[in-house]
């Protein structure tokens, strides 16, 4: 492949020469950390994807990962974290947050065919920019989840939007339980559109190389579709983990509130070791971030993506100012001792006002993610 015409933290930046146009090729090289994404990164990808949007001979975007383990692990929330507490403020929280989702928000509003690979882990971040993609392509080897509740989090960069979007009970499910799911469910609950094997990852960026690409982005997101369709391969439902037990799912997470939520999760008995181990990453998280998440995804469906994003950028400072985010990244993340000591420690004992508080517009209701988003206008 052509060398890199640039390389800024751990992200690698090719335009690829094709018989007509250039490929902007976009490759995520930080396997110690998984991929995990710092704020230098989401600043590089922001910079790159605008540019690439004006020039007319980047015909086509792809987004993937040197690692054959993780397409990108989440967002760095372990140094997000260790620079709030040095500091003592929230700003760092503030700046990381804004320019993650602009970049989530850019890939979903972007004009040119966007493809990522994600191949291997890919969770929390990682789904935030993948999910945009114009097509997402999931392999064998691919494991998903929003796995926020672990840290005392919520399950953020879009995931109001689309945690909503999936097939009955099974958003709210995977938001509380940071349940792990395969490439085949990804595809079955409207995650990715292509399963392709991993092996063939190679051929198909020759292949991109290959197209008769045009001026003309919807012929290029119609060139891009049946170029990927000759690679995929039939949806198995056996090799699904989420959509074999849509009726168990729909009987534990279709409840009116999250006590009830709680009650089914707590009662369920079975030999099943995906739902025992989808249940006890629910009774592992934090009580205050399961009450957080039933409101975020049972309160406002169907907001506006753009809507989404600046609420949940409001979500996402009040977490890091008041919460158990930061004793989790602690637990799970920092001393890695995985003995997070949550407060409250259950979910009766969360108090409604502090709820309350974790959705409030206390930090000037978004208006620094919003200046970002008017540069898209």
């Amino acid at each position: 492949m052509t060398e890199p015409t640039s390389k800024i933290n751990s992200v690698l930046f090719i335009e690829q020469q094709t018989p007509s146009g250039l490929l902007g090729v976009i490759e995520l090289n930080n396997p110690r950390a998984l991929n995990a994404l710092t704020i230098e990164m989401f600043q590089a990808l922001e910079q790159k994807l605008l540019e690439w949007r004006q020039r007319v001979e980047i015909v086509c975007v792809v987004l993937h990962s040197t690692s054959e383990k993780s397409f990108c692990a989440g967002g760095d929330v372990k140094a997000l974290v260790m620079q709030m507490n040095a500091s003592g403020s929230i700003e760092a929280g503030a700046t990381f947050f804004t320019h993650e989702y602009f970049v989530d928000y850019v890939i979903h509003c972007y004009s040119k065919p966007l493809l990522c690979w994600a191949d291997g882990i890919t969770m929390g971040g990682g789904i935030g920019i993948m999910n945009g993609a114009t097509y997402r392509v999931v392999t064998e080897r691919t494991q998903m989840a929003m796995p926020e509740i672990a840290i005392g989090f919520f399950p953020d960069v879009g995931g109001s939007y689309f945690l909503n979007r999936m097939p009955e009970g099974v958003g709210m499910f995977l938001g509380l339980t940071s349940a792990r799911f395969n490439g085949a469910d990804a595809v079955s609950i409207g995650m990715a559109d292509y399963i392709i094997r991993a092996e063939l990852k190679r051929s198909v960026l020759d292949r991109l190389a290959e197209l008769p690409w045009t001026t003309d982005d919807a012929k290029n997101r119609a060139l891009l579709h049946k170029c990927l369709l000759s690679f995929a391969e039939p949806i198995e439902s056996a090799t699904t983990e989420v959509m074999k037990r849509q009726d168990i799912i729909r009987r534990v997470a279709l409840q009116p509130d999250i006590r009830a939520i709680d009650a089914a999760m707590r009662q369920w008995q079975g030999d099943d070791h995906w739902m025992n181990s989808a249940i006890q990453g629910y009774l592992a998280g934090s009580p205050r971030s399961a009450r957080a998440i039933f409101q975020q995804l049972a309160g406002e469906r169907g907001l506006p993506l753009k809507d989404v994003f600046l609420r949940e950028w409001n979500m996402a400072l009040n977490f890091c100012a008041h919460s158990d985010f930061r004793e989790g990244v602690r637990a799970r993340l920092i001393d890695k001792d995985q003995k997070p000591r949550w407060n409250p420690p259950t979910l009766n004992s969360v108090d409604e006002k502090d709820i309350a508080r974790l959705f409030s517009k206390q930090h000037g209701q978004a208006d620094r993610l919003r200046e970002k988003f008017d540069q898209l206008l």
